[in-house]
């Protein structure tokens, strides 16, 4: 349900949530590599858009990308 150790959590249609480790995702696909690599949040998270980009122009399956700062376990 919260794997401590995970960096990335897909959140699925019907609240289904998916928990990844970007090094693996990002050696395995090329895509996300690209998406891991992009400018990274903004300075402070509570400002502007809350740190969400969208990724509709990347194609099917990408909807948006949101940074949030979680506690390091």
């Amino acid at each position: 349900q919260a794997p401590l150790c995970a960096d990335v959590v897909f959140q699925l249609q019907g609240g289904h949530r998916v928990f990844a480790h970007r090094v693996y995702l990002a050696t395995a696909c090329s895509r996300f590599y690209d998406l891991f690599t992009l400018e990274g949040p903004p300075e402070t998270l509570s400002e502007g858009d809350g740190g969400t980009r969208d990724l509709s122009s990347w194609g099917r399956g990408f909807l948006s990308l949101r940074w949030e700062p979680v506690a390091d376990p």
